[in-house]
């Protein structure tokens, strides 16, 4: 392997490790600001994984999966950490959360189930909740979150799972970089 097919891997696997981290630092009372500065590298690393490996002209799907793997890992260990410690403030959304984690698992199962595996849509709507994901999180890290940070969030959320499980009962075989449901309809006519 190049260092041009490594590197966008590496930056994967630093997202994972990022992951193991937050709970590391709730282990040790960090300051609000050390989750934040891990946040901002699990992005740094996400944005520039995928850039470069386009530009190096190194991306797969495997890269693709692994990305997808990495940000479950790592920002659900996050939202694992957040949860631990403002569990209290986000007592009055458990039922909405439950619904939204209802979704993402559905949406995991039957993927697997139709492909026995994970498809890397990478759409629109995932990563609009990406960005209200981040800012929901810092608030959460802060304790000053933001109630329509995180309706908006719940909402992103089973919106963008609902989008995939289109996607997935439509198309053919698991696909990667599919934008909206809108061009899953269109790749599955074409």
């Amino acid at each position: 392997m190049t260092a041009r097919q490594i590197i966008p891997f590496a930056l994967v696997w630093l997202r994972m490790a990022l992951g193991l981290c937050f709970l590391g630092a709730y282990a040790l009372s960090a300051s609000p600001w050390f989750y934040v500065a891990m946040l901002l590298v699990a992005v740094v690393s996400d944005v520039l994984d995928g850039t470069l490996a386009r530009r190096w002209k190194t991306v797969t799907p495997q890269l693709r999966r692994w990305d997808s793997n990495a940000d479950s890992v790592c920002f659900g260990l996050a939202t694992v950490t957040v949860a631990l410690l403002r569990g209290a403030y986000l007592a009055p959304w458990r039922w909405a959360v439950a619904a939204m984690l209802l979704f993402i698992f559905a949406q995991n199962l039957f993927n697997l189930i139709r492909y026995r595996r994970q498809p890397a849509y990478h759409m629109w709507s995932g990563k609009l909740w990406s960005i209200v994901f981040m800012i929901t999180l810092i608030g959460l890290f802060f304790n000053r979150p933001s109630v329509i940070a995180i309706d908006t969030l719940i909402a992103l959320s089973i919106y963008s799972s609902i989008e995939n499980i289109i996607a997935t009962a439509i198309l053919p075989e698991p696909m990667t970089d599919v934008p909206t449901v809108f061009h899953a309809i269109g790749l599955a006519r074409g």
